[in-house]
Parts: C-alpha cells; structure tokens; sequence
C-alpha cells in the first residue's frame, strides 16, 4: 500500500510540472531619477549645489557640490529634494550616495534620508572625515512611496578647532527596476513597421492581412494579447484610436488573446467582417522578437476612401502586469465596392397598341425591385439586348423615335416618366445613391416604360429579350 501511494504521488507530481509550468522570467531594466532642487540652511561653503544631481546616468563623479564642515557645523547643513517623475511602474527602488572627504581633521558630517519629508531621518553614514570617492550601500526605498517625501540630507559637526575641510557629494539618484512593456512596430526600430496586404483593402476580398512586430524582452510569451483596430479618418488628419469602436462601416478590431475561446476574433461579429483564423499565426513564445498575422475579410460596406479621407490601422501588445506598446500605420485605402441583386425576375408588358408609349406615367409601364449595397456613392445602370423575339423579331430604337418594326425604353429609380431616360444596348445611368447599411436599400418603384412603332409588329406574337441592371462608381 505504501508504494502504490508513493507511486501515485510521484505521477501526480509530474502532472502538476506539465499543467501549471512556470511563469517565464521577465527582464528587468532600471530608470534612474534625481532630485531637482535643494534647501541650504546655513551660510558656510555650498559650491555648486546642483552638481550633486547634474548627471543623468547615476553614478556621476566628474562634478559635485562641496559642503565646509567646519564653517557649516549645522544638522541639516543642505537637503536635496524634489524628484524627477517616474515613468515607468518600478518592482524595486534602491538610493545611493556618491560622496568623498577632504581635509578634516577631526570634524564629522553624515548622510541621512526621510521617507516623510524631511519630518524624521533615518542615518545611512555618519561620523564621516575623510571617506574615498564611493558609494553608500543601496537604502532600499518602497515603490509605494510618493516620491515627493523622499529627502537627502547631509549634517555637518565642528570639533574643537577649525580642519578647514569638506564633504562632496558627487551624485545622488534612485534606480528604479520595471519591467519593459512590449514594443510594437517602429517602436523597435524603424525597419519594423506594421504592414498590410494588399496595399489597399477591397471589402470581400479573400484575404487581407496586417502583419504586427512584437518585442518583448521578457520573451513573447509574456505577451497575452494583440489587438489591431483599423478605422475610417474621414478628415485625412490621422487621429488617435481612441474615439473609434466596433462599426460595419467605420472600425473593425481584430484580437488575439493567449488562451482565447476562440484564440483570434474580430468585431463587429455575425457581419461581413470575418477573421480567416486558418491564415493568422502568431510567433514562437521562446522568442523575444516576431510577428503576429491577422488574416481578415473586409466587411462589404467599409467606407471607401477616394479623396482625402482613407484608413488607418493601430496596434497595440499589452503583457501580463498590464504594460502596453503601440504603433500605428498611416493612410491605408478602401477600395470601392458594390453588388446588386434584381428580385424582379420577369416583366410583362401584355398586350401593347401599336404606336403608344411615353405619353403618360402609367402607360405601358412596368415596376422592377432591386437591391444596392455600396460601401459609397454609386450609379445604377440599365441596358438592354436587341433585337426581341426570334422570328418575327423587332429592334431596339435608342433614339426614342421608334419606326415600323421597332421599341424603345425609358427607365428611372422612381415612377415618374418626366425625368426618365433612355435606355441603350449600352448601360446608362438612370439614378443613383450612397452609401448603404449590410442589408442594402431595397427599391421597389424602378419603373420601366415602353414605347412601340406605328407597324411592323405582328399581332399576336410575344417579343420577349433581356433587361440587364447594374451597379457603378
């Protein structure tokens, strides 16, 4: 019994390591801070106050402000306060002091710290004469503190006589650790840009894909996820993402996230903006470099761009403590896009009287429907297929002036023959319209009316042909 639990145990052990592997390590990288002013409170020698804080790097001893002991004598004789912001969220801080001594004799100085303002100290050095250049040991400061309560201060004690001698203090900084938020596109380098193909986007092409470098120094698989918003700049003035959300016409966001259900979405959802999950992909979690591929379908009425307004893609990786990276790709274009669909399928005229047509609204007029969806502007078309019938047959008059043996045609978006126009063997434009919603405009009152020659037309015999509608920039 006792092996079969220790066997058990020890399976179990091995399961746990392959279930729950262990978070990967993140690279650290440090931010040095100074403080930016001072406070001198006696009257004795105070040479350049500011080299003490003039460095940038931490560490600084080319420069450094000289304080007199002996002439100071006085707790606190300078205080350094008023720290650079931070700009990153630090895991740790550390303080450190760059100070030396010179020519003291028996006079003593100290270097003390303040976590409230300079309201209580607490010593890092004191009794100090005549300290080679160096380095206090790291005081460990909480990364909680706000950096306004965080003073420096340096004492001076005169002993019997006066030495004549110094105290400097070369630097004085804070290191602060964080963790490096990705990098996205030219944020690493300039040779790195977001891409997409084609250079342009069509709606309903198969397929369109934005290419996103990722870098994270911690490798990528701290990385938990990828989003790329495209949006319509319809002013061409290229503006932030931020006031753009999910839209047929307007924005499409793409993501990946680690561990998604599904992995790779797109919104809007159950449009006709759809995300080829086959043909996205995403770089391996061991490297600390690669490119993510959204492959997409562009919806059929993303606003086309054809003047001054166009499209613009923003990428955006964001790690497992919330740290992002950001990029954006420029003036991209929409192509135009249209389809129709004719519910009408037959019309019939009837009986017509020789000779008659185009006097009126409603005389040998028939009614067509169709439906538009245009992602812009666009012009309906209609022609016709000449001659009717097979045998007898009658001919196409495009004039409107039909003679024996001929018809013609008018056409319009509406049921007014007044402003109706002429159809041809070629398409010709009888209307047109905007943009549309996915669902198209339906239009129900296309009218079409006929015009017949005074003879030539056997009676009793049905001339049939073809009417062809069509959608244009």
């Amino acid at each position: 019994m006792k092996k079969r639990l220790l066997y058990w145990l020890t399976v179990f052990a091995l399961l746990a390591a392959t279930l729950w592997p262990a978070t990967p390590a993140r690279a650290q990288e440090t931010e040095i801070l100074k403080p930016t002013t001072y406070t001198f409170s006696t009257s004795g020698t105070n040479n350049s106050p500011e080299y003490a804080y003039d460095g940038t790097t931490g560490g600084e001893d080319t420069t450094y402000n000289r304080l007199g002991v002996d002439d100071n004598n006085n707790d606190p004789t300078i205080e350094y306060h008023t720290w650079q912001s931070p700009s990153q969220t630090h895991t740790a801080r550390r303080l450190y002091i760059r100070r030396s001594g010179a020519g003291n004799s028996d006079d003593t100085w100290g270097i003390h710290y303040s976590t409230n303002g300079g309201s209580n100290y607490t010593a890092i050095e004191t009794g100090l004469i005549n300290p080679a250049k160096g380095n206090t040991t790291a005081v460990t400061i909480d990364t909680g503190l706000d950096l306004s309560n965080l003073w420096v201060k340096i004492s001076t004690a005169k002993s019997k006589g006066p030495d004549g001698g110094f105290a400097d203090i070369w630097d004085i900084w804070l290191e602060g650790d964080y963790n490096p938020p990705p990098e996205v596109g030219i944020q690493i380098g300039a040779e790195y840009p977001i891409t997409i193909s084609p250079s342009t986007m069509t709606p309903q092409e198969e397929w369109t894909t934005v290419t996103v470098p990722v870098k994270d120094a911690s490798t990528l698989a701290d990385v938990n996820e990828v989003k790329v918003k495209l949006f319509y700049d319809s002013a061409g003035d290229d503006p932030g993402e931020s006031g753009f959300s999910a839209d047929v016409k307007t924005c499409a966001i793409l993501t990946w996230t680690r561990g998604g259900t599904p992995e790779w979405t797109i919104a809007p959802g159950s449009t006709t903006w759809a995300v080829n999950t086959a043909g996205c992909s995403k770089p391996d979690d061991g490297a600390t470099q690669g490119n993510w591929v959204f492959s997409f379908k562009v919806g059929k009425v993303a606003t086309h761009s054809p003047d001054t307004d166009d499209w613009d893609i923003y990428a955006k990786a964001t790690d497992t403590i919330s740290g992002t990276g950001e990029d954006y790709l420029r003036d991209t274009e929409m192509n135009w896009y249209g389809e129709i669909a004719v519910n009408t399928i037959d019309v019939d005229w009837g009986t017509v009287a020789l000779g008659s047509g185009f006097t009126d609204d409603t005389t040998n007029r028939v009614t067509v429907s169709e439906t538009y969806i245009c992602n812009g502007n666009y012009n309906k078309q209609i022609k016709t297929s000449s001659p009717w019938g097979v045998s007898p047959t009658v001919a196409l008059n495009p004039s409107g002036t039909p003679g024996d043996g001929e018809f013609s045609l008018k056409a319009d978006d509406d049921l007014t023959l007044a402003d109706a126009v002429l159809v041809s063997t070629s398409y010709v434009t009888f209307g047109t319209g905007i943009q549309t919603d996915e669902s198209g405009v339906i239009e129900t009152s296309n009218g079409i009316w006929l015009k017949t020659g005074p003879s030539g037309i056997t009676s009793g015999v049905s001339y049939s042909g073809t009417i062809y509608y069509a959608i244009t920039q």
